[in-house]
């Protein structure tokens, strides 16, 4: 009886050892395959600034198996051993955008690949909101363009009257508020909206070309030259605003400097008949009939309207006969 104990005792050991070995050679294997990946990278704000202890989940789209890292202080995460697979990936942390991935790395590999990830931009809440406010004000400021091309300023003033309450720092909003009312003769209105856009935006051309427009429906004429001339300045190729100012200095009996501007306007625009015309007036007035018959027959040259061409031929026929005198 002892020796059939100690015999089965062997046995017993020897398909325990067996047992361990094949248990081994199962494990193996499977163990090789979780350390197939080594990923490194980093995740930074919308200012490629560093963000720490940001979450990256990474789920095996297969088998459901969820892997976990979080960012240290530099932004930077480390995953080693992941087994070859594809992933679904979030990468999450509070009062940031959460954003998903597809990583593939499905193809297996016998030795750990080193994979340095693309970087992670993440942006905050408050940059997602901000955005957000953007996208909707710049919908809304499209359709007002859309209502003041179609000429339907008084729709188009209440929107923006209501977007001034909602966006009061958006200029974009402010310098279409301000030339509504103007367009709509409320002048006062218009100055105190586009003064606002300059302090908003000083370099921006067009809100003083609209201030000096107000102040020349004021009769506030030094005013208008004032903004008219800054707009110049920021923006020489306007011809519309040099014409409008040189149609100031000319009312104001100061030829040589209007003169100076519808020259600069032509420059802009070499085909426009009414600055060949003011330009023809000046010339009028320095007592150069001839220069000015020069540019009427330029005008007559470029000009489409049949009432504007008889106006044309009439005029240079006085100065010719001016002339001859």
């Amino acid at each position: 009886m002892k020796e059939k104990g100690k015999k089965s005792s062997g046995n017993w050991i020897l398909r325990l050892w067996l047992s361990g070995f094949l248990v081994l050679l199962a494990v193996g294997p499977l163990c090789s395959q979780y350390r197939e990946y080594h990923l490194f990278g980093v995740v930074v704000d919308t200012n490629k600034q560093p963000i720490a202890s940001v979450e990256i989940i990474l789920q095996d789209v297969n088998t459901s198996r969820n892997y976990r890292v979080k960012t240290d202080k530099n932004g930077r995460y480390v995953l080693s051993g992941l087994p070859h697979g594809r992933y679904k990936v979030t990468v999450k942390k509070d009062g940031y955008e959460t954003r998903t991935f597809e990583w593939d790395f499905s193809t297996p590999q016998e030795r750990m690949q080193k994979v340095e990830m693309e970087t992670i931009i993440l942006a905050s809440e408050e940059m997602l909101r901000v955005a957000a406010q953007a996208k909707e004000a710049q919908q809304a400021v499209t359709r007002a363009m859309d209502l003041i091309k179609q000429n339907n300023l008084e729709e188009a003033l209440n929107l923006l009257q209501d977007l001034a309450k909602k966006y009061p720092d958006d200029s974009n909003v402010r310098y279409l508020l301000g030339f509504t009312l103007g367009r709509l003769h409320r002048y006062e209105e218009a100055v105190v909206e586009l003064r606002k856009v300059i302090e908003l935006v000083p370099q921006f051309a067009p809100a003083y070309q609209q201030l000096g427009y107000c102040y020349q429906n004021l009769k506030d004429m030094d005013k208008a030259i004032e903004y008219y001339k800054k707009s110049a300045e920021l923006d020489p190729t306007n011809s519309a605003n040099l014409y409008n100012l040189g149609l100031i200095l000319f009312e104001m009996s100061r030829v040589d400097e209007a003169l100076s501007y519808f020259e600069k306007a032509l420059a802009a625009k070499a085909e426009d008949v009414d600055t060949l015309e003011m330009i023809a007036r000046c010339y009028i007035n320095k007592g150069d009939l001839l220069k000015a018959v020069e540019y009427l027959e330029k005008a007559r040259g470029y000009a489409k309207d049949e009432e504007k061409i008889k106006f044309l031929n009439k005029f240079i026929s006085t100065l010719k006969e001016q002339i001859k005198k």
